[in-house]
């Protein structure tokens, strides 16, 4: 049975009030996973478009229910109190974020509650933490209004001026962000099955072959070649295969959620895997988006992490954000990639052009 399929199939006032209670059931905190209130707009946009159902009782109805859904969902929230809310939050680890929301949307008063009623993701959830915080009623309905009208006018007229075109492009996008919520659950899932052996210890046994294949072996090459003048040169902190190994085991990651990301989005019959100017731009970005926040606050990625290297700003400490943002930015640019090779052969603490310009360094930090 599809609830939405039901839905368009109806007319008149059953429309106009199931499209309404929809909306009402979901203001007050309840979740409509197969209509959400953006879609149920545009289902309405479209009812009128098609004269389905009359303009004025719609847009009425819709309105009513979603005020009035909201002022009943803050009451609610009320009544729960702040105390439970922050036991609760506690429990799943985010107590400092509804603190920090809470917080804001007390000093911003109506303006924050209108900027969170239209933010995607935070529209029921600031009707919630004002309902917990306290929040004036009329303060609350200050900003409440407007952002329904805002609201409305950009969902229901998208209906009406794009048709059924946009609830089928709706559609797609909900199927592929619920596969790639399901995928990343999993991937989760694994990750944390693995802490959970490592941590009982069910994994010693095989750190030997991992030490020997992700450090030892690249050090003992290295130790080897002939200009880096055996075991006591300086690679022994500035190490050079180790830095090859973990960018290799970074690529192969950024690749693999770049593959998974067009697979989650467009379907295993639509993914092709090319090298085209799209193409190397998403792998861009994905890899930007991997390795700059990683860096900046540990100076780790993973592969970094599984080699044991890290990358230090000038005085040994995190290189930060904007230290690592100039390091990953600048590694991209073609032109530098000859002399990178150049520095990082012959160079006293094998810094690449990007590393000198942001004054870092990548170390070793384990044996």
């Amino acid at each position: 049975m599809n609830p939405l399929g039901s839905l368009q199939n109806l007319s008149g006032d059953l429309l106009v009030a199931a499209i309404c209670g929809l909306i009402f059931i979901e203001e007050i905190g309840v979740p409509v996973p197969f209509a959400p209130g953006d879609l149920l707009l545009l289902l309405a946009g479209i009812a009128i478009a098609s004269d389905n159902a009359d303009p004025l009782p719609m847009l009425a109805g819709v309105a009513a229910a979603t005020v009035l859904g909201s002022l009943l969902g803050r009451e609610i929230f009320s009544l729960v109190g702040r105390p439970a809310l922050l036991k609760a939050a506690e429990a799943l680890g985010f107590r400092q974020a509804v603190e920090r929301a809470t917080e804001t949307l007390r000093r911003g008063g109506a303006k924050a509650v209108f900027i969170g009623r239209l933010t995607p993701g935070l529209r029921i959830s600031t009707t919630q933490v004002a309902g917990v915080s306290k929040i004036p009623r009329l303060t609350f309905l200050a900003g409440l209004v407007p952002s329904v009208v805002v609201y409305m006018a950009v969902f229901i007229g998208a209906g009406v001026l794009a048709g059924d075109r946009i609830v089928g492009m709706f559609h797609r996008v909900q199927h592929r962000l619920f596969v790639v919520i399901v995928s990343l659950l999993l991937a989760l899932a694994v990750v944390l099955s693995i802490r959970f052996l490592a941590r009982r210890g069910a994994l010693t046994t095989l750190e030997p072959i991992v030490l020997g294949l992700r450090r030892d072996l690249a050090d003992s090459v290295e130790a080897r070649l002939p200009w880096h003048g055996g075991a006591g040169a300086r690679w022994r902190q500035y190490p050079l295969l180790r830095r090859f190994w973990a960018g290799f085991l970074d690529l192969a990651l950024i690749f693999g959620f770049t593959v998974f990301a067009l697979t989650a989005l467009a379907g295993f019959e639509n993914t092709e895997v090319v090298f085209d100017p799209e193409g190397l731009l998403l792998v861009v970005l994905v890899a930007l988006l991997y390795r700059i926040p990683m860096e900046a606050a540990t100076g780790q990625t993973l592969g970094k992490r599984m080699m044991g290297i890290s990358v230090h700003g000038p005085d040994g400490s995190v290189p930060g954000l904007w230290r690592a943002s100039l390091r990953n930015i600048l590694a991209l640019v073609p032109v530098l990639w000859l002399a990178d090779a150049v520095l990082l052969l012959t160079g006293r603490r094998r810094q690449r052009v990007a590393e000198y310009v942001s004054g870092t360094t990548v170390r070793r930090v384990a044996d």
